[in-house]
């Protein structure tokens, strides 16, 4: 029998002492609840998972098997690595967390992850959109200067490194844009574009992109945030043809991508926007057995 490593940064331990934002907390949980049922239903595999001292058990059942962390996480987790046979390290990208994740491996160990090299291109918002660009890859503009900025009715401001939408900020000033920019050096520019958001899930099948299923997105405008409330698997978008044909690309030439992964974009008055590539697991992970009785975790085996 096989030993799986489920190593999750904000719920095993990464926020020791430190107080876990709830909104936070729930993503990574729910992602790690879906990993630990799918996981589960494979044979003759055993899992082992992190877990914040703080925080009770997710998951009692026969082949898995739960480790709290009440110090030290990177110690702990090297223990449990040298314990196992696959490693499985998920973390938002922001702050190299997953990067950092993805180094504790020393014992070549198995390891269902993207390239660091693939993780720090798509961890740059910047990066991605000088990517989208040089590949005709339709996007939105992006700018990491504020001297570059032409003329918009409204802007967005985003971490560069940021995962999820928890500091991406609406300004339709731009002298108090620039003021936001001279506190907050990490950050890029995007001209604010409404339309319907969606995501793609995919995992590479004999070196093809294989779209699992798409998503849509819930954003929420409130004031001078974007706020994101969750996603829906749907069966259907607009211009899926053209979409699906665009993801080949990107996958084609964004070399290193070996496992799970998203891409994020929007539909606005019939033109497509591509916005980010999610190197990782995210939160859409769930809806797929829920909706589609797909156990995904198979098809992330069979890529190592």
């Amino acid at each position: 029998m096989k030993t799986i490593f489920i190593c999750e940064y904000v719920t095993g331990g990464g926020y020791i002492n430190k107080k876990i934002p709830k909104k936070l907390f729930l993503q990574a949980k729910s992602i790690v609840n879906s990993l630990l049922n799918d996981f589960n239903k494979i044979p003759n595999l055993k899992i082992i998972y992190s877990l914040d001292a703080r925080f009770n058990e997710l998951k009692k059942k026969k082949n898995i098997k739960c480790f709290k962390i009440n110090k030290k996480p990177i110690e702990n987790w090297k223990k449990l690595l040298r314990k196992t046979d696959i490693y499985f390290p998920i973390a938002p990208e922001t702050g190299n967390k997953l990067i950092n994740l993805i180094k504790l491996n020393k014992f070549k160990k198995k390891m269902i992850s993207n390239s660091l090299n693939t993780i720090k291109l798509s961890s740059s918002k910047y990066k991605t959109y000088l990517f989208f660009k040089k590949n005709s890859i339709p996007t939105v503009k992006t700018f990491n200067k504020k001297r570059s900025l032409k003329i918009s009715k409204n802007w967005v401001a985003k971490p560069d490194d940021g995962a999820g939408s928890e500091e991406n900020f609406i300004f339709s000033n731009k002298i108090d844009l620039f003021n936001f920019l001279k506190l907050n050096k990490n950050f890029v520019i995007q001209p604010l574009i409404k339309g319907v958001s969606y995501s793609a899930n995919i995992v590479p099948h004999n070196k093809k992109a294989h779209i699992i299923n798409f998503n849509k997105q819930k954003i929420l405008y409130k004031k001078n945030k974007i706020v994101f409330k969750g996603t829906k698997l749907i069966k259907k978008i607009p211009h899926e043809k053209k979409i699906k044909e665009y993801i080949k690309n990107i996958f084609k030439n964004f070399s290193g991508i070996n496992n799970f992964f998203g891409i994020d974009f929007i539909i606005s008055k019939k033109k497509i926007f591509f916005i980010d590539i999610n190197p990782r697991i995210t939160t859409s992970y769930k809806n797929i057995n829920k909706n589609l009785r797909i156990n995904i975790a198979k098809k992330i085996l069979n890529t190592l």
